[in-house]
């Protein structure tokens, strides 16, 4: 008996031991963390919040994200993502009712671009913080405090009207482009995770527009752009 108190004793020791090593390395832990991500490939596309008509450029708001992806089809389609907070795409979005387009990129040095200039923004400023953030961001591309459409030309956009009160800025450097309202938010830490209802699927590239066209997307992979390869037999 006093064998097995002993032995529990020792692994009581080493549970803590490992708690308080995880702790002393947890700025270690997350770069391990993030750098194992960065070996796995994630689509990359633009989301572009709704606006009221007639805005300024410093009013429309949009941001890069690599974490979209279908969450189900019937009874109808849905689709989720999430953004890091603070964001003025989320601002946006809550103040237009949830409207936004999530466009489908292609591989193309323009559409590699564009994510770069959706992604460029890094929370430095103290002003969007209750608390003093870091001077480093966290190696992230994926948030944003900036006004992206002030970046870009004026050509490489249209508004597309969902509503009297809302339209949406569209890219024109895609393949496809899901036009989509909230169907539920969830805050989690520093993060929103959406679920939004696809309410319209646009095709205004004639490029892509044939089944015959498709490429696969643009592609985040290793902090860089890529696109797909070659297909693997098995």
């Amino acid at each position: 008996m006093f064998g097995k108190k002993n032995i529990l004793s020792t692994r009581l020791i080493h549970h803590k031991q490992f708690w308080q090593l995880k702790r002393l390395n947890s700025t270690q832990f997350q770069d391990e963390f993030k750098v194992t991500m960065s070996r796995i490939c994630s689509p990359a596309m633009i989301l572009t919040a709704g606006c009221e008509p007639k805005k300024g450029l410093n009013s429309l708001h949009g941001m890069t994200l690599s974490s979209v992806c279908s969450l189900s089809v019937y009874p109808n389609p849905l689709l989720q993502f999430n953004l890091h907070l603070p964001s003025y795409t989320s601002k946006s979005l809550h103040e237009n009712d949830g409207y936004l387009a999530l466009h489908m990129l292609p591989p193309s040095p323009k559409a590699a671009l564009l994510g770069r200039t959706f992604a460029s923004g890094i929370k430095r400023d103290p002003r969007h913080f209750d608390t003093k953030p870091k001077v480093n961001d966290d190696g992230s591309i994926f948030h944003e405090m900036t006004t992206p459409f002030t970046k870009i030309d004026s050509n490489d956009f249209i508004m597309h009207k969902v509503n009297e009160e809302v339209e949406i800025p569209i890219l024109k450097e895609l393949e496809r482009v899901f036009v989509c309202n909230k169907k539920q938010v969830f805050e989690v830490d520093n993060h929103e995770i959406w679920v939004v209802n696809v309410l319209q699927i646009l095709n205004p590239n004639a490029k892509y527009s044939q089944q015959t066209s498709k490429t696969g997307g643009l592609l985040y992979y290793d902090r860089g752009f890529h696109k797909v390869g070659a297909s693997l037999r098995d």
